[in-house]
């Protein structure tokens, strides 16, 4: 994957883009692209030094919100221009909310809460 864009946000994370492109047939190509962004792990996002160590083990040193997209069939001509397009469309739709002060602690929580369930089912085998 290469880095297409990184994008800095008000509360100090920043979004980077990254994207591969494949061709497949033709002049047909596949644009996939990656949205990532990392927040690291705060002992403030929670309310007791135990569930920040449990959080720390679970995650590591961060919490990732990461987005796949892929485009099919997309000729030569437009490879750029359709590369452009999504970041553009994630940016104009997405970005607020992923600059939001509230966004770190939510991901981060979120992230904690996910990581339990599935090692809660693991254990129950569902």
């Amino acid at each position: 994957m290469e880095l297409s864009r990184e994008i800095p946000l008000d509360n100090g994370l920043k979004v980077s883009f990254y994207h591969h492109i494949h061709r497949y047939f033709g002049d047909y190509h596949r644009i996939n692209v990656d949205i990532i962004c990392e927040v690291p792990l705060l002992e403030k996002y929670f309310t007791t030094k135990e569930e920040f160590t449990e959080a720390r083990a679970i995650l590591g040193r961060n919490a990732v919100f990461r987005r796949h997209l892929e485009l099919m069939g997309v000729s030569s001509a437009k490879v750029e221009q359709s590369l452009e397009n999504v970041i553009a469309n994630f940016s104009r739709y997405s970005l607020t909310y992923l600059s939001s002060s509230l966004f770190p602690r939510k991901l981060v929580l979120a992230e904690v809460y996910g990581a339990r369930q599935k090692t809660s089912r693991a254990y129950t085998g569902s």
